[in-house]
């Protein structure tokens, strides 16, 4: 195949001495030439046909760029919404849980600050008991100090004989029963009556005897309620 220097720098032998070239020089060359052009025109078409194959294959390649840029677009905006989404949801299970916590926290302090008040309440009756049973305990104690005690029974004795004093007097001895009628007898002799017991004036049998006082009032023995005071 000739290249375009060839052709421009083409020499012909000459056929006469006068001029001219020889024809088969000259039919060879158009043959080349010819030959040439063919050449290049089969080129020329082989490479029309391959660019618009790649013409086509590029429009293909754009319009599947097209289609991966549009995909990677919309994956970008799903992408975003669910993470938009899950940040959402995140941050409400959050506040969620964080108003979930404080209010058990509020329920447990609550609770706590009314265990306290059950617990001071019961402290507080308890004081209260205790101030009312020494109360009460202190009065029974003053009341069993109020008591007369054996000095003092001796002392109101010996104050009852220097202020009436009295002498002492004699049992009389008792009478024998009546013996009985001899048989004899038409009716059994009547029993004698018995004697009266002579009155005993001692000053300490009178101090004895059973009279009301002023410690009456008070309440001992096993059967004692403190809830009745």
């Amino acid at each position: 195949m000739l290249t375009i220097d060839e052709i421009k720098n083409i020499s012909f032998r000459k056929a006469t001495l006068s001029g001219g070239y020889r024809a088969e020089d000259v039919d060879a060359f158009i043959d080349e030439v010819i030959a040439t052009f063919e050449q290049q025109k089969k080129e020329k078409t082989n490479l029309v046909h391959k660019i618009d194959r790649l013409a086509t294959r590029l429009e293909e390649y754009r319009e599947d760029e097209e289609t991966v840029r549009n995909a990677l677009l919309t994956s970008q905006k799903m992408s975003d919404a669910c993470i938009r989404e899950a940040k959402e949801k995140a941050a409400k299970i959050i506040r969620e849980a964080e108003e979930k916590a404080q209010t058990l926290v509020s329920e447990a302090n609550a609770m706590t600050a009314l265990e306290k008040d059950k617990y001071l309440q019961l402290q507080s009756d308890a004081v209260e008991l205790r101030n009312e049973l020494i109360e009460l305990y202190t009065k029974h104690i003053q009341s069993i100090d109020d008591l007369p005690t054996s000095s003092d029974v001796a002392q109101s004795k010996e104050e009852l004989d220097k202020k009436y004093p009295t002498t002492p007097v004699a049992q009389p001895s008792p009478q024998p029963a009546a013996q009985p009628a001899p048989a004899q007898a038409p009716k059994a002799a009547k029993p004698a009556k018995p004697a009266e017991a002579p009155k005993v004036t001692d000053a300490t049998t009178r101090v004895a005897i059973k009279r009301p006082g002023k410690f009456n009032h008070l309440k001992f023995g096993d059967n004692y309620d403190v809830s009745d005071e």
